[in-house]
């Protein structure tokens, strides 16, 4: 059940993220048209690119945790020999990740409630829906890290 949760989580993550990259790409298309053809950049030319590259990246990051496709220097293994160490070494790094992602995600919570009451400049929207992909990233990331966890227990 829990793979079968990783794997939902992991595909609705990746088809959002997929999909704010496509939008992005039209969106800088469009500015760049607007800007240097026209003569006239949408007013909102900055701030919804960078919210949806905000977003996206946050959700593709959700992504690669489901699937343990971060990038990682792959130095433990080389340094250490023993099978069992190895399952021990990688399960106290994966929770130490959890508890920076939890961390984050609750610093990320406060600063987004803290923000909702300003707007943005140009899309006049609560400025705090950008502050949001933070928590939300990173309380998918640390339930993606829980189902590593979980998984990895049994192995254990």
């Amino acid at each position: 059940m829990l793979t079968r949760m990783a794997s939902a989580l992991s595909l609705v993550c990746h088809g959002l993220a997929a999909a704010g990259v496509a939008t992005l790409a039209t969106l800088v298309g469009y500015v760049v048209f607007m800007r240097w053809v026209l003569g006239q950049p949408p007013h909102w030319a900055e701030e919804l690119p960078q919210l949806i590259l905000l977003w996206s990246t946050l959700l593709g990051a959700v992504a690669c945790s489901c699937h343990r496709s971060h990038l990682s220097a792959g130095l433990l293994p080389l340094l250490v020999r023993s099978a069992r160490w190895l399952k021990v070494l990688t399960h106290i790094g994966d929770l130490l990740v959890l508890l920076m992602l939890l961390v984050i995600t609750k610093a990320g919570w406060e600063l987004a409630m803290l923000t909702m009451s300003q707007t943005t400049t140009a899309l006049q929207i609560p400025a705090g829906i950008s502050y949001l992909a933070v928590p939300v990233g990173c309380a998918a990331m640390a339930l993606a890290q829980l189902i590593h966890l979980f998984n990895r227990g049994d192995a254990l």
